[in-house]
């Protein structure tokens, strides 16, 4: 099986440019303007930001919830490669734990801005709160980023690098430390069914409890749904799928084509599609509920005044209804459409709708939130506009997020050279 790196260009001229230097450069910018961001608030703290105490969570959450759900196609395709065992799907499982791994390393980073502690980031790990849903899903994120770990440790071992070097050849040091790498691979390897129950469970408890978590903090109304566990577990599903098939034609079929055959990238489709669909006719039931069957003052107030300062019904019927039904019929009918122009387009539809229905909850909550007075509640508006720190940090993270996914998809070898792999 070839696993030959192509690496695209662009021509200028009659001169050829490798687009992978340009891109990294673009990226080191925006990650060196996250560190300028990075020091202003450990420096000076969460004042320069426009968080307050009316509205705590803003532009960071939602880089955080966003790209936990963008990773959940490691949890996803643990399951398909380790306990199922469809051996088709080992290669693009692979590109999902590296996915995974990278989504929750960088909801960590962000989270360290978020606490407004950053030195304290240990303290859940040591004082339990085992009635906090937050403290559950600090416990759940903390041991499966461990799990991912071990899980990508074996992809980066399987480096050339790492046992064919000239220096592990000419030196006796090195060549044990070489062999004990391997080892270490081919016990992580053997650990993977394991892992991957280990991971599933962790991953659909976190999933679930950060929609569970909406239901139970002072807004209410729109926020609680008892539907939101269920609505976070399968657009991570379908979001994270979706992003996971949109990169495996970039990796498979551009940089290393034939890796992967056309039939299983169309197969990564059809899961990403069928829970998407899933997904909106859950969200649209959730609708109806809220909205069309109760007559809650409440409800109808916080949209009213969400819809003066933003399209909240827009963005609800299209970033949540349209994005991901109609991409979501297009990907589960993948092998009828067999263009992977129109399904990579169309696996945009989903990622956005993983993304909108996080903000979406965040946003409603905070902004249009309900007093605590249990007699006579009423509806605030609340304002909130992030701060160039915020963006920096933002933009920084994110950087961080393509830098490691752009080194991966040149550099790691996804398919293993074992065959008792």
């Amino acid at each position: 099986m070839d696993n030959t790196i192509r690496i695209p260009k662009i021509r200028l001229g009659s001169r050829e440019f490798d687009v992978f230097y340009i891109w990294f450069a673009v990226l080191s910018l925006g990650f060196a303007f996250g560190v300028v961001g990075a020091y202003q608030v450990l420096r000076y703290g969460l004042q320069v930001t426009g968080l307050t105490d009316q509205v705590p969570w803003g532009l960071w959450i939602s880089i955080d919830l966003s790209s936990i759900a963008l990773g959940g196609s490691a949890f996803v395709f643990g399951v398909i490669v380790y306990l199922l065992r469809l051996k088709r799907f080992e290669v693009v499982g692979r590109l999902a734990v590296l996915l995974g791994f990278l989504g929750y390393s960088t909801a960590s980073l962000v989270l360290l801005f978020d606490l407004g502690q950053p030195l304290r980031f240990w303290h859940p790990a040591v004082f339990w709160q085992s009635h906090s849903l937050l403290w559950e899903i600090t416990m759940c994120v903390i041991l499966y980023l461990g799990i991912l770990v071990a899980e990508l440790l074996p992809i980066i071992l399987e480096h050339p690098v790492f046992s064919e070097h000239t220096l592990i050849k000419k030196n006796n040091f090195f060549k044990k430390i070489s062999e004990f790498l391997k080892k270490l691979s081919h016990f992580l390897h053997k650990a993977g069914p394991a892992l991957a129950v280990i991971g599933l469970s962790l991953s659909l408890l976190h999933q679930a409890s950060l929609g569970a978590t909406y239901g139970v903090l002072s807004g209410r109304g729109l926020w609680f749904s008892p539907t939101a566990p269920i609505l976070f577990v399968t657009s991570a599903m379908g979001g994270g799928t979706a992003l996971l098939f949109l990169l495996s034609v970039f990796v498979f079929r551009v940089m290393r084509p034939g890796l992967v055959a056309d039939k299983t990238l169309y197969d990564v489709a059809r899961i990403s599609g069928a829970m998407m669909l899933l997904c909106t006719y859950i969200r649209l039931w959730d609708w109806a509920v809220t909205n069309y069957y109760s007559f809650d003052n409440i409800v109808a107030t916080q949209k009213e005044l969400l819809n003066t300062i933003a399209p909240y019904s827009l963005a609800f019927w299209v970033g949540q209804i349209l994005f991901s039904l109609i991409p979501g019929a297009l990907l589960l009918s993948s092998k009828r459409v067999r263009n992977f122009k129109i399904l990579t387009l169309a696996a945009v539809g989903p990622v956005i709708c993983a993304i909108i229905l996080r903000w979406t909850y965040n946003f409603s909550g905070l902004i249009a939130s309900i007093t605590y007075d249990p007699f006579t509640p009423s509806v605030q508006l609340n304002s909130y506009l992030p701060t160039w720190p915020e963006w920096a940090v933002g933009i920084g993270v994110i950087s961080y997020w393509l830098l490691g996914f752009s080194l991966a998809a040149r550099f790691l070898p996804f398919h293993s050279k074992e065959e008792n792999h």
